[in-house]
């Protein structure tokens, strides 16, 4: 009994040691990536009461899944809603607890939800992808966390430098490493929400298009809906 004891311990000094002779290699760090909170998860548990259906104008394509007899166009849209103090109102009443489904064309919607007035999350489907989408926009602790299929970009208090890129085609279906680069589509100072400063806009390619500078006057606020009532480049949820 003592000899096998004896001999167990050898092996056992005899692993350790070998152990202590190989190298040990350095962990490679993983590159942290923003994982917001699901576009279609509410951690709080709250329930949205309403749910209103916009479209674009022009959008005429009846086959689709949303409702057109309740439905109302951009320009229906601005008639009734308004942004005051940097707020969304339904005429007299602040926007609350409602779910925005908009429908900018046939290969593009968007799902905003409202609280307070307030956008804080957005997801943008695009024709051929999964649902629910990877690309969103998320509001969280005074945060804009906006997520791309191989980017992130961010700004703090509606202040930063805000990049947003083309989406990419994925053939996720038949290969999920199957898809495109995705290229910067623009890129400048944002401030209050508002596009400030020098502002890059490039092709598909890659190249700078074309550059604008902005100011605070311009009132070019980078958010939806906020951004429909825009004078100046009022947009309509994210384009390709």
């Amino acid at each position: 009994m003592k000899g096998l004891i004896i001999v167990m311990s050898l092996l056992f000094l005899g692993n350790c040691n070998a152990q202590r002779g190989k190298p040990i290699m350095p962990k490679k760090e993983k590159a942290i990536k923003i994982i917001p909170e699901s576009a279609c998860e509410d951690k709080n548990n709250i329930k949205y009461k309403k749910i209103v259906n916009w479209y674009k104008d022009g959008y005429l394509n009846k086959t689709s899944y949303y409702d057109f007899k309740n439905t109302k166009s951009i320009s229906m849209v601005k008639k009734s809603y308004s942004i005051k103090n940097g707020l969304l109102y339904y005429k007299k009443r602040k926007v609350d607890s409602t779910e925005i489904y908009y429908r900018y064309n046939d290969s593009i919607d968007c799902i905003v939800w409202i609280r307070k007035g307030l956008p804080i999350k957005e997801i943008i489907n695009i024709e051929g992808l999964p649902r629910p989408s990877i690309y969103s926009i998320i509001y969280k602790d005074s945060k804009t966390y906006y997520s791309f299929l191989e980017h992130n970009s961010y700004i703090e208090n509606g202040n930063g430098t805000l990049k947003r890129f083309y989406y990419a085609k994925w053939n996720f279906m038949h290969n999920p490493q199957d898809y495109t680069k995705e290229t910067i589509k623009e890129e400048g100072e944002v401030k209050n929400n508002f596009k400030y400063g020098e502002w890059k806009y490039y092709n598909k390619s890659g190249v700078i298009d074309s550059t604008k500078i902005y100011s605070l006057k311009d009132s070019v606020d980078v958010r939806f809906p906020h951004c429909i009532f825009n004078k100046k480049e009022p947009c309509y949820c994210e384009k390709k």
